[in-house]
């Protein structure tokens, strides 16, 4: 949604709407304006006379039009001009929008880096589907008899770590228990492929995918 979110809030510069919590607020189309240039300007204060001439152009007003408007804004969003939370007044010069803001739009999951370590091996994968297995092909090679040829799966994507059995004979164990579908893992779980114990390490992504090191001298 175009606009800005603060508090409970979000203000639709698209729609020309206040919403609280999803529903629309009644505001007049002059308050609407009044408050969508103080957000925009937000930190920076707004003189009078810059904030007449954004809702009144070519028509003069006295001071009283424009505070009617900011109090009705205030009363909007249950401000108290005493103790403001979003509108305060800077004496003798203007108005200030002082809630920091979010634009609205949807803030994109980190990307992470998934650090597998086991006794004969280590890897560290980045973004996307990798198979842990037996097969020499498998994204994760992991020599055990006890370990399916593709064994399991490890998703890295939308800021998070997911885990997935592929219907392996010995099964994947997570925090002692055997899987069923799919699960988040977290930093520092301990799984179990088959019968080999594997630690798991999640970090953001710092560096690109290391290939494996299966030297078990290697620290």
């Amino acid at each position: 949604m175009a606009g800005y979110r603060f508090g409970e809030f979000q203000l639709n510069s698209e729609t020309r709407q206040l919403l609280r919590a999803g529903t629309p607020v009644h505001l007049s189309p002059k308050g609407f304006q009044l408050l969508h240039a103080l957000v925009q300007a937000t930190p920076a204060a707004v003189s009078k006379a810059r904030l007449q001439a954004l809702v009144w152009p070519h028509t003069f007003v006295v001071e009283a039009n424009l505070q009617h408007l900011v109090a009705e804004i205030r009363r909007v969003l249950q401000d108290d001009p005493r103790r403001p939370r979003y509108v305060r007044t800077v004496h003798g010069f203007g108005y200030a929008f002082q809630e920091p803001l979010d634009s609205g739009e949807p803030r994109p999951s980190p990307a992470l880096v998934c650090r597998l370590r086991w006794d004969g091996g280590r890897i560290t994968l980045g973004g996307g589907d990798h198979v842990i297995g037996r097969d020499p092909a498998a994204d994760v090679v992991i020599d055990s008899t006890t370990v399916s040829r593709h064994h399991a799966r490890i998703r890295v994507a939308g800021g998070e770590v997911l885990l997935v059995d592929l219907g392996s004979k010995n099964g994947s164990y997570v925090r002692g228990h055997r899987l069923e579908g799919a699960l988040r893992l977290a930093d520092g779980d301990e799984i179990r492929i088959g019968m080999v114990p594997v630690s798991v390490r999640i970090a953001e992504d710092v560096a690109s995918t290391e290939t494996a090191v299966l030297n078990p001298e290697v620290s």
